[in-house]
């Protein structure tokens, strides 16, 4: 793999992994456009990099999150060794544990189930997919008006957003953009919605990486060299990071109904390219 086309996947994924317009959709089709093999083992390695490499933006922006969720699971260990339970009722972070691990569970089901369509789709499915998104981000402008914060959130709320994210693991359908849907479906207020939906992108791509480690492993050090994934990872890290910033700012202002648009004209484009090449 080139260092241009390292450089223009990881740019892919920054931008599309965060902003609600899927980014395994993207690269797909960026990839059929490069004349790269979609089933190839060593560009589904790159890709789960890429993913990886996103992660290092959420820990970026929610540091604080992250770093208060690890103290509240070693302090919970602590306290169920002691006999006293798991507390959640006196801990909100303990309960975010709790509420990320019940909002993961349904897109590993989904992945279980999906598996052939999420691994190696047609452009006309992404396609497709893709205008599903659209639908969804139109919805939203409907759904927005909650209030409930992460204090007052419940299992049953983010297992209700976890379904929005198994609907996601569909490639042309946008993790971050259904999740954020799910939130405000379960009357989140928009800054909850968008912080839930970027704290359960943490445990899915974590898990995606664990159940593709053996493949990578021998298929990474044979077909990609370092300087192409570094290239790639690096700029997937720094311009998911500010596509994070930028979407925080667009959910303010109720302007997600942009990308309705831009992911209208994505699907039909991919629709149409799959008959044309």
């Amino acid at each position: 793999m080139s260092l241009f086309k390292a450089f223009i996947l990881g740019l892919i994924q920054g931008i599309s992994e965060f902003l609600p317009i899927s980014s395994s959709g993207h690269l797909a089709i960026m990839g059929k456009l490069m004349g790269m093999n979609p089933e190839a083992d060593s560009l589904l390695s790159f890709n789960i990099l890429l993913h990886v490499a996103t992660l290092v933006a959420v820990f970026i922006v929610y540091k604080n999150d992250i770093w208060e969720m690890i103290k509240a699971f070693f302090a919970m260990i602590g306290d169920v060794c002691k006999g006293k339970g798991l507390r959640l009722r006196e801990f909100t972070y303990r309960r975010l544990i709790v509420m990320l691990i019940a909002a993961t569970l349904p897109a590993v089901v989904s992945a279980l189930l999906l598996g052939d369509i999420i691994e190696n789709p047609a452009l006309w499915q992404i396609g497709i997919f893709l205008i599903v998104t659209a639908i969804l981000l139109f919805l939203s402008e409907k759904l927005a008006g909650g209030n409930i914060d992460l204090e007052d959130m419940s299992v049953k709320r983010a297992f209700c957003v976890g379904c929005f994210q198994g609907l996601g693991t569909l490639p042309g359908i946008s993790r971050s953009g259904s999740t954020i849907v799910g939130g405000l479906f379960c009357r989140l207020d928009k800054k909850t919605a968008v912080r839930f939906s970027f704290l359960m992108s943490i445990p899915a791509i974590l898990g995606a990486l664990v159940l593709d480690i053996k493949d990578m492993l021998g298929t990474t050090s044979e077909t990609l060299s370092f300087l192409p994934v570094a290239v790639g990872m690096i700029t997937a890290a720094i311009s998911g990071y500010f596509s994070i910033k930028f979407l925080l700012k667009i959910v303010e202002k109720s302007k997600l109904s942009y990308f309705s648009i831009y992911c209208t004209l994505a699907g039909i484009a991919a629709i149409i390219l799959n008959f044309t090449i």
